[in-house]
């Protein structure tokens, strides 16, 4: 009588399709699962950490301390070198204004050599910047006043002017 009793309760059509369900669902949400930990997390182009923020204080001059800046974007080239991401467009040519303000001719040659070798888009702006930094490569003129603030092409340096302002 048992024996009867579990073979029509094996048997009963409702109870088998529902055992199918549950498995398949269980199988469903294990795959699932599996798959979901295997996600990682997006790894970035660029490491923006500082960037931002110092390019909104340098545009809004609200008397920023530039060394400030400087330090802060240097940090943020050694997390960059660390975690092995890249610098974004722009960044080592806004240092390099940076080291302008502060005075530090050669370092700012230096990022701007750097954006032009990460970026060679961006080759005939920076030769530009830099032609206009250093006059060195040519003879400084004067003009009526006695002061050498022109370009070899005639023109006021803009860099010049950059420095002078932010010295």
């Amino acid at each position: 009588m048992l024996n009867q009793l579990s073979r029509v309760w094996c048997h009963a059509p409702g109870s088998v399709r529902l055992l199918q369900i549950s498995v398949r669902l269980s199988a469903a949400c294990v795959a699932a699962g599996v798959l979901a930990a295997c996600v990682q997390a997006p790894k970035h182009m660029y490491n923006w950490k500082s960037y931002q923020p110092a390019v909104y204080a340098y545009l809004n001059d609200d008397g920023v301390d530039y060394a400030a800046q400087a330090q802060d974007m240097e940090l943020n080239v050694e997390t960059a070198r660390s975690s092995n991401t890249a610098l974004p467009p722009g960044f080592r040519a806004h240092l390099g204004l940076l080291y302008l303000k502060l005075g530090e001719d050669s370092k700012a040659v230096e990022q701007l050599q750097g954006e032009k070798l990460a970026f060679p888009e961006s080759t005939s702006f920076m030769d530009f910047l830099m032609k206009n930094l250093s006059p060195a490569s040519a003879v400084p003129q004067t003009d009526e006043s006695g002061s050498n603030d022109t370009d070899p092409n005639g023109g006021t340096s803009e860099l010049k002017n950059l420095k002078k302002e932010g010295a």
